[in-house]
């Protein structure tokens, strides 16, 4: 592996700040982190090591903000405009730049091209402005993007693996590997290359963002959702793997574009298909065996599989297990402002996809670890409606893998009276009144299907209705906050799947709607199990991480406040939620960092969350030191 004194990689440079503490080397660093312990606020002053000098290291992406020193010692001078320009300034002038672009397409490929350009100065914006800017990053912007991936293609970014070549799969991801230890900014690399990817994030693409199917376009999600990965926990964008597995593609809109860049072909199924991700998962346990595998926007029936087949290696599947963790953690909450149990919930879910059924698994999941329930009892808890009514026993194949364990049998609900005596499925209003549901959660994409006569029929038998419309986007959502408020006399929690506006109550008090947004749990979980190494992410880590969120509730101090925490706030909430994971993962045994481990046992003199703080990567300039 290339030393780091003759590193310099074209997406990072740093400004040397002055300090009378003895600060680590480079070189020291690079031997290990179980060498020293390194303090947060020396993190950042550790010099990145180059010979370049001149217009070549003007490739490297920091503009204006060489300091004075940096432009005589490096002789740059000549090559810059007299003004040294802070990072604090240059994000300044790019957020300026980003609000003349007219539409939120325009706004993502802005922000797309920043980070190619400057990965510092890109995550320094989102940083400052990540409420406005995660819909143009994420979802509901990035859809747009994928949609259109190969007529906005400028240049690849991530890891490309297709079927047709999948003989060269693990040459293909090998090269990426060498990519990532030519970079200077991995400064706990122990020197072993199989620590250099802590974080591989892949999708297939079958189902992106409610718009389904998009081929190799899916990339865009990848990449969107490592980015999160760092702005929420600060995990290091240069040791994370954004991946597409390309196994061709349904959607024959793509097939007719002759701009389509990936396999032309229909989606691969079947037996193929499970051998080549298999072949893809075993490839990224060689070469990358401590990281985490996020896998993302497969298709339901793939996605559960996956999850049921790969649990004893560290993965998450953040559409199934972080859409119900972050809903978990505002039901938590809510039930401390109500002041019931969980176990004593009735709980109805519109729209049994893999969101509800994620939700639900992980809502069962803690009626069993927190309540004691056994599985059957906890899943007599649940009534789920998807799009033909009710889930009963008797819709037999008609029930995917991941609903079979919440349908009702038939015999109990014969008798239950019909809004139309002459259907024979079950829907909402009829499962609403029959079953007087105290919780009601919204994953169904029906637009104000929570109308007034439900909501209302709800609050008759309800003192604090919990009310989650969680599909996104706003247009799809199930409720309004506003008038979930108001048809329950101002007595409903409620949490939202996008963000919306406090809401008026009267007399001078408004309401703080909770928006159940995955990244206030997600990137703190794969920090959590990245330090700790864990083996794998087992249901009591992922449920340390739910009560840690839940914890932090501005709604236990304030009924009118929030049920989960400012988005605003997620770098501060990821220490906490990461702490409780990674002491899980200790108490569980999965550990497997003997740094950490001693740590948590309380050997290092340092406490864990000032640990998680030292190892999470932060958008600043770091100091460049010239070598020969």
């Amino acid at each position: 592996m290339t030393h780091l004194a003759r590193l310099s990689h074209p997406l990072r440079a740093c400004a040397r700040p002055s300090s009378s503490r003895s600060v680590p080397s480079a070189g020291r660093l690079a031997r290990g982190l179980t060498a020293e312990v390194i303090r947060a606020e020396d993190k950042n002053l550790i010099p990145i090591r180059t010979n370049l000098k001149g217009s070549a290291l003007l490739n490297t992406p920091r503009g204006a903000g060489f300091t004075r020193e940096e432009r005589a010692v490096f002789g740059i001078e000549g090559f810059l405009p007299y003004d040294v320009h802070s990072l604090e300034k240059q994000a300044l002038r790019a957020w300026n730049q980003l609000l003349k672009q007219p539409s939120v397409i325009l706004k993502h490929a802005f922000l797309a091209s920043l980070r190619d350009q400057n990965q510092v100065l890109f995550y320094r914006l989102m940083q400052d402005h990540l409420k406005e800017l995660l819909g143009v990053l994420y979802t509901p912007g990035a859809a747009e993007a994928v949609a259109g991936y190969s007529s906005l293609f400028r240049r690849p970014i991530g890891c490309f693996i297709s079927f047709p070549n999948q003989d060269g799969m693990r040459a293909q991801l090998e090269s990426h590997l060498s990519d990532v230890n030519r970079t200077a900014d991995v400064a706990y690399d122990s020197g072993n290359p199989n620590d250099a990817i802590d974080l591989v994030v892949v999708t297939d693409s079958e189902a992106i963002l409610g718009i389904g199917d998009q081929g190799v376009g899916g990339i865009t999600i990848s990449t969107s959702k490592a980015a999160l990965y760092t702005l929420g926990a600060g995990i290091n964008p240069n040791r994370i793997l954004p991946v597409v597995l390309d196994v061709g593609t349904d959607n024959h809109a793509l097939f007719s574009d002759p701009l389509y860049m990936g396999w032309k072909r229909t989606r691969l199924r079947g037996r193929n298909y499970d051998q080549f991700v298999d072949r893809f998962i075993r490839s990224c346990r060689e070469l990358f065996p401590n990281a985490v595998i996020h896998f993302e926007d497969f298709g339901m029936a793939n996605a559960h599989r996956f999850m049921e087949k790969y649990k004893d290696i560290p993965m998450f599947n953040d559409d199934i297990q972080g859409t119900g963790a972050v809903a978990l953690a505002a039901l938590l909450a809510a039930l401390k402002v109500s002041g019931t149990s969980l176990k004593d919930q009735r709980i109805v879910i519109y729209g049994a996809g893999s969101a509800g059924m994620g939700i639900a698994d992980q809502i069962k999941d803690g009626l069993m670890i927190l309540e004691g329930l056994t599985k059957e009892e906890a899943a007599r808890r649940f009534y789920c409606v998807d799009r033909n009514g009710l889930l009963v026993e008797s819709m037999g194949n008609a029930l995917r893998h991941a609903q079979l364990a919440y349908a009702r049998p038939d015999e109990e609900v014969k008798d239950w009276p019909r809004e139309n005596p002459e259907q024979d499925a079950l829907w909402l209003m009829d499962v609403v009144k029959e079953v007087k549901p105290t919780v009601l959660i919204g994953t169904s994409t029906h637009s104000r299907s929570f109308n007034e006569e439900i909501i209302r029929e709800m609050a008759k038998h309800c003192e604090r209705p919990i009310i989650f419309p969680m599909s996104n986007p706003t247009a799809l959502c199930e409720v309004d906050p506003e008038d979930a408020m108001a048809w329950t006399d101002g007595r409903a929690l409620v949490a939202t799947g996008s963000p919306f506006s406090p809401v008026d109550l009267g007399n001078g008090k408004t309401y703080q709607v909770a928006q159940t947004n995955n990244a206030l749990i997600y990137p703190a979980l794969g920090l959590g199990a990245i330090l700790a190494r864990s083996r794998t992410i087992s249901s009591s880590m992922l449920m340390a991480g739910v009560h840690a969120l839940a914890s932090l509730s501005p709604a236990l101090t304030n009924p009118e406040a929030s049920l989960l925490p400012d988005l605003a706030d997620v770098r501060a909430v990821s220490v906490d939620v990461a702490a409780a994971v990674v002491r899980q993962a200790v108490a569980d045994g999965n550990a497997q960092d003997e740094a950490t481990i001693k740590i948590v046992q309380g050997k290092e003199g340092q406490s864990l969350e000032d640990y998680i703080r030292s190892r999470m990567w932060d958008a600043v300039y770091r100091p460049l030191e010239l070598v020969d």
